[in-house]
């Protein structure tokens, strides 16, 4: 009888509790067990000011100090997180493509593995403290007019050694800093218009999205041959802008962490910590869903596993599931931004930063194993009411625009759940494609980056 008072007591502060978040009011759970304590207790005893009056004087210093520290403790990390960012030198580097790459995705597997950073020192005492993070980077394609060009953002410690994991698995590429490419493209809503839309995934974060080494894109291929490269639909979206058109994308990565719960608001719920569980243990019990589906009576009424039950299909979505864990995890903030000139906007334009990912996807609408699906971030307003003279609309323009330049996306001000990837999956999303994509507006160097002759006259 107790724990079923307390599972029903539990129940009822988290739906409240969410139902608050609703309406972007953040209640502690404090504050909600003393209302439950006050509100069925004070009704029953006539004398409960007098009798309280004590422990409300002892405890109120205490009270006090909490509520202080909670109103209080958000709002100083993200002062010195903030503070730490503005200190912070930043870098962008154009990776300029030669005329013809024969390596395969695999090369910027590689590259991803190469910038897996978990090890850096960075504790709960030195976050809370100083508002130090792990590194995060960000691998960015952006289209200039039509003109398609790719990018990677990261610390500018972090420069040489990002620079010499290209140059040591893509020797053809040239990579050079450049000055950040958003911010020759001023946001103003007055003469511009914005769609903004960030990427989620279809099922959970255990079944992955569809990779090179399913397209048969990790192997060598014949001059002849034909390669199906998923990310061409993209390229060919990004080349077919006009003048005054923009449109950017981005992949802001770090390391994952085992252990660390995941961040994806589907994520289940451990009935021990009350937390979101960690991608391993989501992959368990999606991996325990499947086998559910085999499981049948006998002729004592018990239950068993009878495991000829499982199809071909259920048996590959446990297998991608467990291959999926075998390799780096990322965590991943997907972003896309449209931008033009009013009077330059086209309509399909708009319709196909939605879809121009459906290339990754195994099946329409999460049938097969994985995909990503749009997120509008921006809208849609229906009625009028919903935004008065667009007031809501230029607003989220102008953050969407600043969690864009500032490649935020796991830390306040732009806190969003992201998405967990390993380096397979990230590198089919990020990569220099060879000559099998044939964007003539994909900025390509007329010849092979060579190094000068070990001979030569000093």
């Amino acid at each position: 009888m107790l724990h079923a008072l307390e599972a029903f007591f539990v129940a009822q502060v988290k739906k409240l509790r969410n139902n608050l978040k609703e309406y972007a009011l953040e209640i502690p759970f404090l504050f909600i067990v003393w209302s439950y304590f006050f509100i069925f207790w004070l009704p029953s005893h006539g004398d409960a000011v007098a009798l309280m009056s004590p422990v409300l004087a002892i405890c109120a210093p205490f009270v006090l100090f909490y509520l202080l520290y909670v109103l209080t403790a958000e709002a100083r990390w993200e002062y010195v997180y903030t503070r730490k960012t503005a200190a912070t030198e930043f870098c962008v580097l154009e990776i300029k493509l030669p005329e013809n790459i024969e390596q395969t995705p695999y090369a910027m597997e590689l590259v991803l593995r190469g910038i897996y950073q978990t090890g850096t020192g960075v504790t709960a005492a030195h976050n809370w403290l100083y508002g130090e993070t792990p590194p995060s980077f960000s691998l960015e394609i952006a289209s200039d007019e039509g003109r398609v060009h790719f990018y990677m953002w990261m610390r500018k410690r972090y420069k040489p050694f990002v620079e010499s994991q290209i140059y040591a698995h893509y020797p053809t590429v040239q990579v050079v800093e450049v000055p950040d490419y958003t911010l020759k493209v001023p946001f103003d809503p007055a003469v511009m218009t914005m769609a903004g839309i960030e990427l989620a995934l279809q099922k959970p974060d255990p079944y992955p999205i569809v990779t090179y080494v399913e397209l048969g894109l990790d192997k060598p291929r014949r001059p002849e041959e034909h390669v199906h490269d998923p990310l061409a639909s993209v390229l060919e979206f990004l080349g077919s802008l006009g003048e005054g058109e923009y449109a950017w994308i981005q992949f802001i990565i770090r390391a994952h962490d085992k252990g660390f719960p995941c961040a994806s608001s589907d994520a289940p719920i451990s009935p021990k910590t009350h937390q979101a569980v960690d991608i391993e243990e989501w992959a368990k019990i999606e991996v325990q869903r499947i086998n559910d589906s085999a499981k049948t009576k006998g002729p004592d009424g018990k239950e068993f596993m009878d495991f000829m039950k499982l199809t071909s299909v259920d048996r590959d979505m446990q297998k991608a599931i467990q291959l999926k864990l075998n390799k780096q995890l990322f965590e991943v903030g997907a972003r896309t931004m449209y931008l033009a000139y009013k009077g330059k906007s086209k309509v399909p334009a708009l319709t196909g930063l939605a879809s121009i990912f459906r290339s990754f996807e195994h099946g329409s609408s999460g049938r097969g194993l994985n995909g990503l699906r749009p997120v509008f971030w921006i809208g849609p307003f229906n009625v009028p009411w919903h935004d008065f003279m667009n007031i809501r609309r230029h607003m989220l323009w102008e953050r969407y625009y600043d969690a864009y330049i500032t490649r935020q996306y796991f830390y306040s001000p732009h806190k969003h759940p992201h998405i967990v990837l390993n380096s397979e999956e990230l590198a089919t999303l990020f990569h220099f494609p060879g000559q099998s994509v044939h964007t003539p507006t994909l900025q390509r160097l007329p010849s092979k980056r060579g190094e000068a002759p070990s001979n030569l006259p000093i």
